[in-house]
């Protein structure tokens, strides 16, 4: 039989790859939209507007966004997907043409207190290769200038195989290079604690002393402390000795049975540091959070000075500038440095880099410095910072969902988000917007209008079509301001 012919794919004739031009929605009835039937073009930009509680949301992140997702989440192994969540099929007949979505909402960047600025939008590592390059003294690999990586030394003997029955033992030292502050794990700050915070020293771990979140001897870690044998649970714990006390506070991780059970047992303040210490202060439960404003004083390390570097990490230096200089820097300031740097060897790291940096400016962050904590940005800072990472990236094709991008920023800001998501646009991809500003409305290629009014009286499309067509006949609220804004 022979083999069936592939189609012509120099044929003038448009291909049939390129008919999958929309994003087609029948019969959307996730939360108040009404049966809600639309086609959104592909790599378009996309204005949803309409009243608070109109639709919008309900449309473009409980719908369109939602479906991506929960598909893309489907492609995992069923093991995978059970740390995964679980994001239920949206209320919607039929939703075809959907490519990848990646949502840039307002909520801030992840729970990681280890999450700088620099860090979320891999500029961090740009400045990491830099520095392994032209930072003088050479102290090794990007590795050595990242602080969530400790440095370390080892040695043993390894057997080295040359062929057949040939194997030899020799000694070998293995170095691991990394930036990390020994002292503060490179936290950038250390921590203090309040040890009548944590227990009451005239009661037995029996009688219930530990004050600390979760540690009641009726749960699970009081039965562990109270069964582990290092210290007597009956005894008040005053009367503890130098070493049963130390075992209760600070013991390494240390395998024990308790009840017939293999478990772990590690002394109190190691594991609060990993339990609770290891999420950002805003994400934590208000009762975690009151304990912990309780009984734990955080202050700027002593021996990095809060840049999370070894001092290793902080001797290598371009033009007298460390890498903890430059992530302490305004992005502003930071970007003329790498402006000023003319090495050939390295000039497409230096392009890439100026570009993450200039994004930051252009975009209104350049007051930001590198190393400042993720979790202390605003919800339109942490937007923004998202956008950065974004417009680096080499993805094309995809699908980039934002959420009122504009919300409080200067006007002459708004104009610059406009032109940075226009740039995502015209990279190929698809991208939607809810949105009130109507300097961004005037911008958009296609706009959907929802309402009439919010909640019930909301949740069907009052008008869709291009800013020009709204103007023309502002018919909607919307049209209405969006006329007073293009004619005023």
């Amino acid at each position: 039989m022979p083999p069936t012919p592939r189609p012509d794919t120099s044929s003038p004739t448009r291909h049939i790859a390129d008919s999958h031009d929309v994003i087609r929605v029948r019969g959307a009835r996730e939360n108040n939209l009404k049966n809600i039937d639309i086609d959104i073009p592909k790599r378009r930009l996309t204005v949803f507007t309409g009243v608070s509680g109109s639709g919008k949301s309900s449309l473009v992140f409980g719908t369109i966004a939602a479906e991506s997702q929960r598909l893309i989440n489907e492609t995992y192994s069923a093991f995978i997907q059970g740390f995964m969540p679980n994001i239920p099929r949206p209320d919607v007949d039929v939703l075809e043409g959907l490519t990848t979505a990646i949502i840039v909402d307002q909520e801030r960047i992840g729970a990681n207190p280890r999450s700088t600025v620099g860090t979320v939008t891999d500029a961090n590592a740009l400045l990491r290769i830099l520095f392994s390059r032209l930072g003088q003294p050479y102290i090794g690999p990007s590795t050595a200038f990242s602080f969530n990586i400790a440095a370390g030394q080892a040695s043993g003997a390894i057997t080295v195989e040359r062929g057949p029955g040939s194997g030899k033992t020799e000694e070998r030292t293995v170095t691991l290079y990394g930036g990390m502050c020994p002292r503060c794990e490179g936290m950038g700050r250390v921590t203090d604690f309040d040890l009548t915070a944590l227990y009451d020293a005239d009661k037995s771990l029996n009688e219930g002393a530990l004050k600390i979140p979760g540690y009641s001897m009726d749960g699970w870690y009081g039965r562990i402390f109270r069964g582990c044998g290092f210290f007597d649970p009956d005894k008040p714990i005053r009367e503890f000795t130098e070493q049963e006390l130390n075992d209760l506070l600070y013991k390494p991780p240390t395998r024990i049975k308790v009840d017939g059970i293999n478990v772990t047992y590690e002394g109190l303040i190691p594991r609060i540091q990993k339990s609770f210490l290891s999420k950002d202060r805003e994400a934590m439960q208000p009762h975690i959070r009151a304990f912990v404003d309780r009984a734990i004083t955080f202050t700027t390390c002593p021996d990095c000075g809060g840049t999370r570097l070894n001092e290793r990490a902080r001797s290598s230096k371009i033009k007298g500038i460390s890498i903890a200089d430059a992530c302490a820097m305004q992005v502003s300031d930071l970007a003329e440095w790498v402006r000023s740097l003319d090495e050939p060897s390295v000039a497409p790291l230096l392009a890439k880099l100026q570009h993450v940096l200039d994004s930051f400016v252009e975009i209104g962050l350049g007051y930001l410095s590198l190393d400042r904590s993720s979790g202390t940005l605003s919800g339109g800072e942490a937007q923004r910072v998202k956008m950065v990472r974004h417009l680096g990236s080499p993805l094309t094709d995809v699908t980039y969902v934002f959420d009122e991008p504009t919300t409080g920023m200067h006007p002459h800001d708004i104009q610059r988000m406009n032109d940075l998501l226009l740039r995502l646009r015209d990279k190929g991809n698809t991208v939607l917007v809810v949105e009130h500003e109507p300097e961004t409305i005037a911008i958009a290629d296609y706009v959907v209008d929802l309402g009439p009014g919010a909640g019930h009286d909301g949740g069907r499309i009052v008008f869709e079509g291009t800013p020009a067509d709204l103007v023309a006949a502002p018919t909607t609220l919307t049209g209405q301001h969006l006329a007073a804004y293009v004619n005023g």
